[in-house]
């Protein structure tokens, strides 16, 4: 398919394009001019993010549209810049049960700025890109600078920031900026927790350094601790410290992390009291998630880098930054096994391929990172001979990142295009007519399962329209067998009766697509093995009287009702 493009699109590939070159000699003019490492690590920074402004200049929508899990994240993202920082992304009664931090971070500056949930997106993507490197070298240099042996300094603090950001699915960071810059801080973070318990060197305050900066990745996204305490139980092994400091002391730091999630965790653990849990969202699971990652044997630069990083784990591995690397990229395959067995035993698995992509990615980048280090260091002493390997290096680097070879991809410039399309002009109406509501947000709604439109409102449903979506505790089935059994009403007093009668709180309006003499509500429903199907209930558009009902919008494709 033949991809057209406008002046204005051309612009922006051709500012990217410009951008790469900047990078590559301002890279190399910094080497033999100042070669300070922290202008290497800004430039990184500035290269990435500044690729994506110009990538994202005028987009409508999200990189991947809003479609699947691209629709709860910026309703959450929508829910926090509109101020509802303590409430779940589609239930108002209910707390978030997905990890917050990110969300509030973006979305408050969102509400600061008076942006909706796709903008509020796009900003935090572009504050990842720009501050995970400076973050990466800074950590890197505070946990290094005291150590008298065994450390890296100087340009060897720049490899970790570069190579992070060099990933198998660039696009991915673009999706889910979250998981990708929680994976990448939270194996740093393990690295340096393994390396003090294996040398020793955890006082009291570095425990609560590590408390707190676990508690906070664990608010960012705490399903990458499920690989980390494999790879805690199994770092022992190899450890010389006593049981009783090795597991004193992680006591310590998981109480400390505890504490600093009861945030998040202390309301959602309410409400599971309160209402029970039935959790959906891991359930997920298609025949491809039994894959194998071997990213070693792909024939491509991350291919090379990856087999360079396990080779790296293998040459090193009496050092303990080494082991453990190759613990966690060992537990994320560990975790997949156990994975196997549960389906074998259960049929239940549990997201077995979500370890892969950016929590062992960035094992093996960090691998890679500390290999070169110190092959660099022990076997290159010739000036012009390191000299050519930076450039090669950096030229190298240049093509992975974000503006590099990525927009040269077809299928990267089909989304290109496709992002600066609006939304379609049926939602942009329904939006518009819905913004005119005065109390919106405080309003429960019935929908036909529209959840695009949760990316631009705050809206609060009565039940999600995907159970991957829903809350543990909003007792997703009861909901959906009320629905069932509203739509089999048998008159529009019936209905109205039935409505006013609903479980789990009230409903206080209907937002309803308009079909042929019926309003479809649209489910999307587990289907395991084969991940989800669609699932449509039928309210016969007799049910619905003004007697029972205000009609407050309605155009051709949408109604919405309020109810008396």
């Amino acid at each position: 398919m033949e991809l057209f493009f406008s002046a204005k699109e051309i612009w922006q590939l051709a500012v990217i394009k410009l951008l790469f070159y900047i990078f590559i000699a301002l890279g190399i003019d910094f080497y033999f001019r100042f070669k300070k490492p922290i202008l290497f690590v800004g430039l990184i920074s500035l290269f990435s993010a500044g690729s994506y402004f110009f990538l994202s200049l005028h987009s409508q929508l999200p990189w991947w549209g809003l479609q699947g899990d691209e629709i709860f994240v910026f309703a959450f993202l929508e829910k926090a810049a509109s101020g509802q920082f303590f409430s779940d992304f589609f239930y108002s009664g209910l707390p978030p049960f997905y990890p917050p931090l990110y969300f509030w971070a973006a979305g408050g500056l969102g509400y600061l700025f008076k942006l909706n949930g796709v903008q509020a997106g796009r900003l935090g993507v572009f504050l990842v890109l720009f501050l995970l490197p400076l973050a990466v070298y800074f950590w890197q240099w505070l946990f290094w600078r005291k150590r008298e042996e065994d450390k890296l300094l100087g340009w060897q603090l720049v490899l970790a920031p570069a190579l992070v950001m060099v990933v198998a699915e660039p696009a991915a960071i673009i999706f889910k900026p979250y998981e990708f810059v929680s994976a990448v801080l939270i194996v740093l973070w393990s690295v340096f927790l393994l390396d003090d318990l294996f040398y020793q060197t955890l006082g009291r305050l570095k425990i609560m350094i590590y408390g707190l900066t676990g508690g906070l990745l664990f608010l960012t996204f705490y399903f990458w601790f499920f690989p980390i305490f494999l790879a805690l139980a199994l770092f022992k092994l190899f450890c010389p410290a006593k049981i009783p400091y090795y597991f004193g002391r992680l006591a310590a730091i998981a109480l400390l992390v505890i504490a600093i999630s009861l945030p998040y965790t202390w309301p959602l653990f309410n409400s599971y009291l309160a209402f029970g849990s039935d959790n959906w969202q891991p359930a997920f699971f298609i025949p491809e998630d039994l894959n194998l990652y071997l990213p070693f044997f792909n024939f491509s630069i991350f291919g090379l880098a990856a087999l360079a990083g396990l080779s790296a784990i293998i040459f090193y591995w009496k050092k303990a930054r080494f082991k453990a690397l190759g613990l966690l990229l060992l537990s994320a395959y560990v975790w997949q096994l156990i994975n196997l067995l549960a389906i074998i035993v259960f049929q239940a698995p549990f997201l077995p391929q979500k370890p892969f992509l950016f929590f062992g990615g960035a094992a093996i980048s960090m691998a890679l990172a500390f290999g070169l280090a110190e092959f660099i260091n022990d076997k290159i002493k010739n000036q012009n001979i390191m000299s050519g390997l930076f450039i090669l290096g950096w030229i190298i680097l240049a093509s992975q990142l974000l503006g590099g070879s990525f927009m040269d991809d077809p299928g990267a410039r089909k989304q290109f295009l496709a992002v600066k399309q609006p939304l379609r002009e049926e939602y942009l109406d329904l939006i518009e007519g819905l913004e005119s509501i005065d109390n919106l947000s405080e309003l429960t709604v019935l929908s036909s399962g529209l959840g695009e439109v949760s990316a631009f409102l705050p809206l609060n449903y009565y039940i999600s329209y995907n159970i991957h979506f829903s809350h543990p505790a909003a007792g997703f089935f009861d909901r959906f067998y009320f629905i069932s059994n509203l739509t089999a009403a048998s008159s529009a007093k019936d209905f109205y009766q039935k409505l006013k009668m609903a479980p789990f709180g009230p409903i206080d309006a209907l937002l309803l697509l308009k079909g042929d003499g019926f309003y479809p509500i649209n489910f999307w429903l587990d289907k395991y093995p084969l991940g989800a199907g669609g699932e449509e209930l039928r309210l016969s558009a007799d049910l619905i009287n003004e007697r029972y009902f205000a009609k407050i919008f309605e155009d051709k494709h949408f109604v919405f009702y309020k109810v008396k």
